[in-house]
């Protein structure tokens, strides 16, 4: 089994700027995921 690996992020050392960036970054991902989700179809089991 393998092991589960965990990052300690301390929001706390970054300087403005970077939590500035650090917030752009994960907004623009979102933005990213948001416009490009994959569309599920539902199949019945009547065919």
């Amino acid at each position: 089994m393998k092991k589960e690996e965990k990052v300690d992020f301390d929001l706390s050392t970054l300087t403005l700027q970077e939590l500035i960036e650090t917030y752009n970054n994960i907004t623009d991902f979102i933005k990213y995921l948001d416009e490009n989700k994959i569309e599920v179809e539902e199949v019945s089991d009547d065919e």
